[in-house]
């Protein structure tokens, strides 16, 4: 089915870290094969770092990780000395195939700024496309289920993993043109890599609507379970749970009346409600309603003479959905929102009588939405202590240059046939004009400061360069106001009209400025009017529509007490006067029992201090344990994978909600060991992890 005239290669760098600029890759696979997955060459090296000193305080997070002793490297060539080996492997006809790709082509392109290759195909984008609902999307995680996984990490193995990914890839786009022969001209329609590396066979048949499979919305039987006791400590909707586990609270709660919504703190607590509510085969649904599509919307999509690469690709991964008998569609990126956004047309009702959701999200969908859909409903709320702070994120509002861009990018995707599609283009391009300015004179405020939090009245504080903005800033809010005009009748206009007066109000008085990591280390500044802060009664206020109930685990309303903790006697504080070889010793014995442990911590160089510790300790008693710990040890989906297959005895250095969603997954431990909480309310946070572990 692969065209026989490319080459097909794989590669994969094993590097110090995830920078690009900083970091150096420290050893290479590459395979190159054919049409039928036939190994055609191969090579591989070591290389020696160039900067050795650099990398000191990484060797062993590198070690862990990579399986790759640096102190090894250093008679290993280097990379340039290698240049001509890599190199052959590329030509003009190379597909180039790896998973999350642009890592490794960012590496490739750092070392050799004139590598040539036709396209590159993403295994991780391809798996969205056709594996769902998957735990994790990482390599050899897909390796493990699909069982084609090796010894890994290592850039072979790797190597090997990604060309067996592609495989199935291929083998299951193949199935799927086999039986609906038509999406071949929907791919044919469009530029996606799939016309690249496919031998299509087009043909006259044509799609008139997108395969789907629907919810069956019969309301399930209520189940009569017995109510435990509750104190009542405060006045008549506020009820003391200290004193029972999780599942006794849910069973209170869902049995006050037929329709209940669950809201929690995070959503590793709604994984622990969802738990227990499976374990009673009891059914619950998310706060959304499902949509119906607009049959239109479908016809003006899949009569495109032209398709965009993500267009055709949404519709390959329905026809996947359609195949497995999946009634709820996968949506994992943001051209899939596009898309969705464009076709749904029709909202019906919630799918059970009990809804499991976060405080946030509940408030959101109260402040926007309807409050008319869940009148019918009792609200319980849990982690009452987090309540007033949700509501308080809820209502003093952030304004986001990214976020605001892609709804305006929504937008234009959902109204390209009613001649807009222009006008809002331009929008965005002047909006994104103006954002990049203030994006600019933004960053001195923190050039001197290691503060990711400034308080500023930008007219008075920054006049020298404010003064620059007046005139942009006049047409922009002018533009805006005309386009919100031009949309008044569309519901969809709201969110853009609510998120631009934000804006408005914090260029005019104080705001807060605060400047955030997003992915790979590119900073970005949300803006925030200065609102007081909000207190029970206006929570009240904003809850007197409907009735309500909350679960407290405290009686000490200033969340100050101090108590003795333990869970089963399982919980011990290490916190104070952190004694780091008694607690090494303590780890030692733990080890010689088999037992696993969760290390609480939520300071990262604290984590990774303890992190190098515990691996050296490994090495030096050569102990057969597995270490997971954060931001070196994958990420924390891929992880909850790992943990909760792994049978041996392990140490988890992570932060304290985690410890939830490892509960939340049936992952259990002997012992947890609190060693660095800097919350402000600790006691509390604590209190709340005896709640869930019970």
């Amino acid at each position: 089915m692969l065209k026989k005239n490319l080459n097909y290669v794989c590669f994969d760098f094993e590097t110090t870290w995830l920078d690009t600029e900083k970091d150096e890759a420290i050893q290479i696979w590459i395979i190159k094969f054919n049409y039928n997955f036939n190994i055609l060459d191969k090579f591989e090296s070591y290389i020696k770092p160039n900067n050795f000193d650099n990398l000191s305080n990484l060797s062993e997070i590198v070690e862990f990780t990579t399986w790759i002793n640096l102190e090894q490297l250093k008679k290993e060539p280097t990379f340039y000395e290698i240049e001509n080996n890599i190199k052959k492997f590329f030509d003009k006809k190379t597909i180039v195939i790896w998973h999350n790709i642009q890592f490794d082509i960012n590496f490739l392109k750092k070392y050799i700024k004139d590598i040539t290759f036709l396209k590159s195909f993403d295994t991780y984008e391809f798996s969205r496309l056709l594996f769902h609902f998957e735990p994790s999307y990482a390599l050899e995680i897909l390796a493990d289920k699909y069982n084609f996984k090796t010894k890994s990490h290592d850039a072979l193995q790797d190597s090997i993993m990604s060309m067996e990914l592609f495989k199935i890839i291929i083998k299951k786009i193949e199935k799927l043109l086999n039986r609906y022969p038509s999406l071949a001209n929907v791919i044919n329609k469009s530029n996606s890599i799939l016309n690249e590396i496919i031998d299509l066979k087009t043909n006259n048949q044509k799609i008139f609507s997108i395969p789907k499979k629907w919810l069956n919305l019969q309301k399930p039987k209520k189940l009569k379970l017995p109510k435990p006791y509750i104190s009542d400590y405060t006045n008549k909707t506020v009820f003391n749970i200290s004193n029972i586990s999780l599942d006794e609270a849910i069973s209170f709660a869902i049995n006050w009346q037929n329709k209940v919504i669950l809201s929690f703190a995070s959503n590793s607590r709604t994984n622990c409600a969802k738990t227990v509510l499976r374990n009673k085969l009891i059914p619950s649904s998310p706060l959304n309603t499902w949509f119906i599509l607009s049959k239109k919307n479908e016809e003006k999509l899949l009569n495109k003479d032209k398709l965009e690469d993500f267009e055709s690709h949404y519709i390959l991964k329905a026809f996947s959905h359609y195949d497995n008998d999946l009634s709820i569609f996968d949506i994992s990126n943001f051209n899939e929102i596009k898309i969705y956004n464009f076709l749904i047309n029709e909202k019906r009702e919630f799918t059970s009588n009990i809804i499991i959701t976060t405080h946030k999200e509940l408030f959101n969908y109260i402040k926007n939405y309807w409050k008319e859909k869940i009148k019918d409903f009792i609200i319980v709320f849990f982690d009452w202590y987090q309540c007033i702070s949700s509501l308080w994120q809820v209502i003093n509002k952030w304004f986001d240059f990214y976020d605001f861009i892609n709804k305006l990018e929504i937008l234009k995707y959902k109204f390209q046939y009613d001649n807009k599609e222009k006008k809002i283009e331009d929008l965005i391009n002047k909006v994104s004009t103006f954002f990049w300015i203030v994006w600019i004179k933004i960053q001195p405020l923190f050039k001197w400061t290691n503060n990711k939090i400034e308080l500023v009245n930008i007219l008075e504080e920054t006049k020298n360069w404010l003064n620059q903005l007046k005139t942009p800033f006049k047409e922009i809010d002018l533009e805006i106001n005309n386009f919100i005009n031009l949309f008044k009748n569309k519901t969809d206009i709201n969110t853009i009209k609510q998120e631009w007066n934000i804006f408005k109000e914090c260029i005019e008085n104080y705001c807060i400025i605060e400047q955030k990591i997003t992915f790979w280390d590119k900073l970005k500044y949300v803006f925030q009017p200065l609102m007081e802060n909000i207190d029970i009664n206006t929570f009240n206020d904003f809850m007197d529509w409907t009735k309500y109930y909350c679960y407290s685990i405290t009686e000490n309303k200033s969340y100050i007490k101090l108590w003795n903790w333990s869970i089963e006697k399982k919980l011990v504080n290490y916190e104070q006067n952190l004694d780091f070889k008694k607690l090494v010793e303590d780890i030692k014995n733990e080890i010689n029992d088999n037992k696993s442990i969760y290390l609480i911590s939520n300071n990262k160089n604290f984590s990774n201090n303890l992190f190098k510790l515990i691996f050296n300790l490994f090495k030096e008693y050569n102990l057969k344990w597995n270490i997971y710990a954060e931001n070196i040890t994958w990420w924390q989906w891929k992880l909850l994978y790992y943990l909760k297959k792994d049978k041996w005895p392990k140490v988890t250095i992570w932060w304290p909600e985690f410890l939830i969603q490892n509960k939340a997954k049936n992952i259990s431990y002997n012992h947890y060991y609190i060693l660095s909480i800097n919350w402000k309310y600790k006691e509390i946070i604590i209190k709340n992890l005896e709640f869930y572990l019970k």
